[in-house]
């Protein structure tokens, strides 16, 4: 009797137990949905539920790896953007222009020297009087008579020049020191006071026979009167 009574016992917990079970799946699924919100349009339920993360305002924003826009290249973002696209142009800087205050150096001209002037040859201080001597057929002596007329006493220079075809030749020279250059005759004596006067006198070879006289008869630069 009491092995025919034991079988409905075991079905109703069964039965219990199922619909319990169903009624917890039922109110885990209406909490999913309550959780989820209107926003889920396709009807799909999600598997997991992410708390949201607060972004700083300096950060960059974070792509989930996988989605869309972590595919594309960054520069296609950044020039898709307007205003990524207005800030990375430059903007032009306006400067003021303004006119140079400072004069410009005046060009540098090159130092030249002054020519070199000569001084004027000074007026003649000496005055010199050339006097034939004794003459013959190979040769013949003189005399030069030379007066300082200047103010300063001064060395004196005599310079003496005669034709080339008399082949002159001076040998011999008393009072005056004698030196030839490029065929002239040169004597040289001095100081002379001024206003004095000084002779010297010298001994002469020729090749011609007539009296001679010289073609050229210089004190310091001046001419020479000849008797």
């Amino acid at each position: 009797m009491s092995a025919k009574h034991s079988t409905p016992f075991p079905l109703r917990r069964y039965s219990f137990i199922g619909g319990a079970s169903t009624l917890l799946v039922v109110l885990v699924a209406w909490v999913a949905v309550r959780a989820v919100g209107p926003s889920q349009q396709d009807g799909l339920t999600p598997l997991m539920m992410q708390p949201p993360i607060a972004v700083a305002e300096n950060e960059p924003s974070v792509i989930p790896w996988g989605s869309p826009e972590a595919s594309e290249p960054a520069s296609e973002s950044v020039a898709s953007s307007p205003s990524a696209s207005k800030s990375s142009t430059p903007t032009p800087s306006k400067s003021t222009i303004r006119p140079s205050t400072i004069a410009p150096k005046p060009t540098e001209k090159a130092t030249t020297r002054p020519p070199v002037k000569t001084p004027p040859t000074p007026a003649a201080s000496f005055t010199a009087r050339y006097t034939t001597g004794a003459s013959w057929d190979r040769g013949f002596t003189a005399w030069v008579r030379v007066t300082n007329t200047g103010k300063t006493a001064r060395n004196w220079t005599v310079t003496l020049t005669y034709d080339s075809g008399a082949d002159v030749r001076i040998g011999n020279a008393w009072n005056a020191h004698l030196e030839r250059k490029d065929g002239a005759n040169v004597l040289t004596g001095g100081p002379l006071a001024p206003g004095a006067s000084f002779s010297f006198g010298f001994e002469a070879s020729k090749q011609v026979r007539n009296k001679i006289k010289p073609t050229g008869c210089t004190v310091d630069g001046a001419q020479c009167q000849l008797d």
